[in-house]
C-alpha cells in the first residue's frame, strides 16, 4: 500500500477562529485522512504575540510571528487567512494566491472589496481562493448554491444573516428587554464581534449580502 501524502497547511492568525481550525484538525484527524487520504499537517501558525498564553498548546517550532514563513513557503500547499481586516490580509492573500497558493479565508470584507481581483489572480496562477466560511457556513449556502443549484435562476434570496442582531432583536420582542441589556448578554456569550458596529451596524449582514449576490448574479454589487 503506498504511503499517504501530506498536505501542508499554514494559519495566518491564532485567534478563536485560528485555534477552532487547529482543533478540528487535530480532534478529528483519523476521519479527515480517512475521506482525503491523505493526511493534513498544520506546518506554521503565524501570530502576533509569541508569548502570549491560549487555550491551544502548540509546538513552539510550529509558531512564528513571521507570515512569510507561511505565504512565501514552498512546501506549504494551503493557506488559511485568519486575520481578518482588509490592509495585512489582502497583500499576504495575494502573494499567496500568485503562488498558485490554495487560500481558504472567512474574511467577508476582504472578499467584498477585492473579491474580484483575488478571483483573478488565482485563476490565472493556477492557485484557489475558498471562502465557504464567509457566508452560512453551517448549512453550507456557497457550496449550495455553486454546485448543487448551478443552473437555478434566483429571484430572492433571504434569511437571517447575523446570529447576534437576531438574537438581540429576539430577546427585546420576547422578553421585553432593553437593547443595552440584551448587548449585554450577547457580549458575555462571545456572540458579539471584537468590533462591534460590524454587527450592530449591519456591516455584516451587508457583506454576506453582496457575496451572496455575487453567486446568484455573478456581479459584484
Amino acid at each position: 500500500m503506498s504511503e499517504k501524502r501530506t498536505i501542508r497547511i499554514g494559519l495566518l492568525g491564532f485567534g478563536v477562529v485560528g485555534q477552532g481550525v487547529w482543533k478540528n484538525i487535530e480532534n478529528n484527524r483519523q476521519a479527515l485522512e480517512y475521506r482525503l487520504g491523505a493526511q493534513l499537517d498544520i506546518t506554521q501558525v503565524v501570530v502576533k504575540n509569541l508569548s502570549r498564553e491560549r487555550e491551544v498548546q502548540v509546538p513552539e517550532a510550529c509558531l512564528s510571528s513571521d507570515p512569510t514563513k507561511v505565504v512565501d513557503n514552498s512546501e506549504i500547499d494551503i493557506v488559511c487567512e485568519l486575520m481578518g481586516g482588509t490592509g495585512e490580509a489582502l497583500d499576504l492573500t495575494r502573494r499567496a494566491l500568485q503562488q498558485g497558493k490554495i487560500v481558504v479565508t472567512a474574511n467577508k470584507a476582504l472578499i467584498c472589496e477585492h473579491g474580484e481581483e483575488l478571483f483573478k489572480i488565482a485563476h490565472e496562477n493556477g492557485g484557489h481562493y475558498f471562502y465557504e466560511a464567509s457566508v452560512a457556513g453551517g448549512i453550507p449556502i456557497i457550496k449550495t448554491i455553486r454546485e448543487a443549484l448551478v443552473a437555478n435562476r434566483f429571484k430572492l434570496i433571504f434569511g437571517i444573516l447575523n446570529g447576534t442582531s437576531n438574537y438581540i432583536l429576539t430577546r427585546m420582542e420576547r422578553e421585553g428587554l432593553s437593547f443595552e441589556d440584551t448587548l449585554g448578554d450577547a457580549r458575555k456569550l462571545g456572540y458579539v464581534e471584537a468590533d462591534e458596529a460590524l454587527d450592530l451596524d449591519g456591516i455584516d449582514a451587508a457583506h454576506k449580502a453582496v457575496i451572496l449576490a455575487y453567486l446568484a448574479h455573478g456581479k459584484w454589487v
